[in-house]
C-alpha cells in the first residue's frame, strides 16, 4: 500500500511517496531499507546512522542534527522505530558484495520457502546464490538481470507467510 506525505528537513520540504522499500522523493526513486535493531537506514545500499527524537522533532543523521517535521502520517513517525526493520531485516534479500545480477529465479507474487534461491549475483568471477531468508510471497523485486548492485543493496522483499 502506497503512502504519501511531506517531510520538511532543515526548512526544505520533500514530497514522499512510499510503497514498501520503494520511495519517491520529489519524483526521484530510491530503495530504502532498515537494518535489524534500528539506528541504521540503507538508501540505495548506502548505510546512514539515523536517530529520530520525537519530543524535539529533530533527526540525527551521521551525527549531524537536523530540524524535522512530517505532515500526512497521522499516528506514525518516520524512522526504524515503527517496526520497519523487518522490511530490510527478516524479509529482505540483500547483496552480500558488489556485483552483477546474472539470473532472477523468482517473480513478484511467487511463493518461496526459506532457503529458496531468489537470484544469482556474480562477483569476482564467482556465482553467489542469494536465498530467501524466510518463507512467504515475493512482495517486490528491486533489480533486473544484468543490473550492477552495491553491497547491502536491497534486491527483493519477502512478505512473511500468514498462518
Amino acid at each position: 500500500m502506497s503512502r504519501e506525505f511531506s517531510l520538511t528537513l532543515d526548512g526544505t520540504t520533500y514530497k514522499i511517496v512510499a510503497d514498501g522499500n520503494s520511495v519517491l522523493v520529489n519524483g526521484i526513486p530510491f530503495v530504502i531499507g532498515f537494518e535489524p535493531g534500528g539506528g541504521r537506514i540503507l538508501v540505495d545500499g548506502i548505510a546512514y546512522e539515523l536517530e529520530i527524537n520525537e519530543q524535539s522533532d529533530r533527526a540525527l543523521v551521521r551525527g549531524i542534527s537536523h530540524d524535522l517535521s512530517v505532515e500526512g502520517l497521522e499516528g506514525t513517525r518516520p524512522g526504524p522505530r515503527r517496526g520497519a526493520a523487518t522490511v530490510a531485516g527478516e524479509g529482505a534479500v540483500t547483496a552480500i558484495m558488489p556485483g552483477k545480477i546474472i539470473r532472477l529465479l523468482v517473480a513478484e507474487g511467487d511463493q518461496v520457502q526459506e532457503g529458496d534461491v531468489i537470484c544469482i549475483l556474480e562477483a569476482m568471477k564467482m556465482e553467489n546464490e542469494l536465498k530467501a531468508p524466510r518463507s512467504g510471497m515475493v512482495k517486490a523485486l528491486y533489480v533486473q538481470t544484468g543490473q550492477d548492485v552495491e553491497m547491502g543493496s536491497v534486491l527483493a522483499e519477502i512478505d512473511q507467510e500468514q498462518a
